[in-house]
């Protein structure tokens, strides 16, 4: 282990534990960010929204073709009628065998005509019905990408200022290093990792800032009174005196 540490160098290495804190600190914020998690909440929803109203568009289309289907029939059946009606009221049909099966068309191209008007009253109430989802779906669509775009600049203004943080602590970092022996960084890192993240901390009264632990008076008098590297007895950080 280093032990002949220069104290402005220990000093540096509470600053690169300081910018250390701070960039995970900010990592954290970044990934667990409520807003960004809400934001993926819409996204989310306005996509299942979206996929939705293209179903609902297409089944009001069809609705519409199948109004616009029997609404057609319906028409050259009337045209049908009329034309037979002339022919039976005309005169032009005389043979009373030629009239009853003119009578006979008649009736049946009414009957067929009331069936298709029936048919008719259900695919109207269904395009009602389609068109109204359909103008629902589109008005949520609509309020759901206006909340999604409003909460996504949100977003990026959030991210941009974290990211303006975190570039400040890692320039900060990288000036701080350069004044920490290797040996000794190698042992801060390996701390770090295995302690949570804190490898090194401060030596603040009695405590260790560390583990939060007051060490004996006898031991803080030792680590007080000899200069070089000290280690926590406690969580074995690197203890540093201030």
């Amino acid at each position: 282990m280093p032990t002949d540490v220069d104290s402005s160098a220990l000093s540096r290495l509470l600053d690169v534990q300081a910018d250390d804190s701070s960039i995970a600190r900010l990592n954290h914020r970044k990934e667990t960010l409520p807003e960004a998690q809400r934001l993926a909440e819409l996204r989310e929803r306005l996509a299942e929204l979206t996929a939705d109203a293209e179903i609902a568009t297409k089944q009001a289309q069809e609705a519409a073709r199948e109004q616009d289907r029997l609404e057609g029939e319906i028409g050259i059946i009337d045209e049908k009628i009329g034309k037979e009606e002339q022919r039976l009221y005309s005169g032009a049909v005389s043979n009373p065998k030629e009239l009853g099966a003119l009578q006979s068309e008649i009736a049946m191209l009414k009957r067929k005509r009331g069936n298709l008007e029936d048919s008719l009253l259900e695919a109207m109430v269904q395009r009602e019905q389609a068109d109204s989802t359909l103008a629902s779906l589109e008005a949520e669509v609509e309020t759901t990408a206006r909340e999604e775009g409003e909460l996504a600049e949100i977003v990026a203004k959030i991210n941009g200022e974290i990211d303006a943080e975190l570039a400040t602590h890692q320039a900060s970092r990288q000036a701080a290093v350069k004044e920490v022996p290797a040996d000794v960084l190698s042992l801060y890192d390996k701390l770090r990792a295995a302690k949570g993240g804190v490898g090194a901390a401060a030596l603040r009264g009695d405590t260790c800032e560390g583990c939060h632990t007051a060490l004996p008076a006898s031991e803080v008098e030792r680590l007080r009174s000899e200069d070089g590297l000290q280690r926590c007895d406690n969580c074995r950080r690197i203890l540093v005196v201030v």
